[in-house]
């Protein structure tokens, strides 16, 4: 088949599962991915690569000196993040470390000035060189697992392979945040107050929210929901994403209670 037309067919299946995000997205999304996958790949064909049990490193000559550190703190957390959201990779994870911002930034389709430490995107976890974000070269290691991107990407990625695509934006991010905390100990936004965003401003209003407060609330409401029912509900919502139900249906299924019940309960 033509490749003009093989992508042309690709991008009405990408807008088709879009007005039907549910079922018809849980489909094709794997198809769309594997082509936004495969043009990360190409954008960085030039990098050196490095490889562990469960993971592939692509990075820059001047990075060299960080890729042991990425492989291992990634092996290290393998086990727990994948037994948690009860998914093993059928292939190696790809990580790509950048140490130009920029260039992550457009390859990731972001604007310009951009500052994200990590990303996830398409099957290619991304991220920013330890040189660009941390200064004290003796605590490095301890900063880079504590404070780095490998566990919350890593967990994205879990995500969208079992949900397919089907998960909302605040509850993958309120797993990631989640899986941070089960693996290093973190608390997103620990000790800041505000108000407690309801279902619908979640679903709806995501991104008009206050970044630190809609994250906060994400992490809240999934701790509590693996608290009252447990990590194997988290997993078993998220496999029912995967086959085409919508979060309040994978949810409902699952504790038998409504999703805007539980999170209304969350003060």
């Amino acid at each position: 088949m033509n490749k003009k037309i093989l992508v042309s067919i690709i991008g009405i299946i990408f807008v088709f599962s879009v007005l039907f995000f549910n079922s018809v997205n849980a489909t094709f999304y794997p198809y769309v991915k594997d082509v936004g996958k495969a043009k990360l790949v190409r954008s960085v064909k030039d990098f050196k690569t490095a490889e562990s049990e469960h993971f592939i490193l692509k990075y820059t000559p001047q990075d060299e000196k960080y890729t042991s550190l990425v492989l291992d703190i990634a092996e290290r957390h393998f086990k727990g993040v994948t037994e948690d959201l009860g998914y093993v990779p059928r292939e190696k994870v790809l990580i790509v470390m950048y140490s130009d911002a920029d260039k992550m930034n457009r390859d990731f389709s972001l604007a310009k000035g951009t500052n994200a430490m990590g990303l996830y995107l398409n099957g290619v976890i991304s991220i920013q060189s330890p040189s660009l974000w941390i200064g004290n070269e003796d605590n490095l290691p301890e900063i880079f697992e504590k404070e780095g991107p490998i566990v919350h990407e890593f967990a994205h990625f879990i995500v969208d392979e079992v949900a397919k695509g089907s998960c909302p934006v605040w509850f993958t991010e309120g797993i990631a945040l989640l899986e941070e905390y089960r693996e290093n100990g973190v608390s997103w936004g620990e000790g800041l107050k505000g108000k407690p965003y309801s279902l619908e401003e979640l679903n709806y209003k995501f991104n008009e929210l206050d970044e630190v407060l809609a994250y906060k609330r994400s992490f809240e409401i999934v701790k509590a929901m693996s608290y009252k029912y447990g990590m194997e509900s988290i997993r078993e919502i998220i496999k029912y994403l995967g086959e085409g139900l919508s979060l309040e249906e994978s949810f409902y299924k699952v504790t038998g209670d409504t999703l805007k019940n539980f999170i209304d309960s969350i003060k």
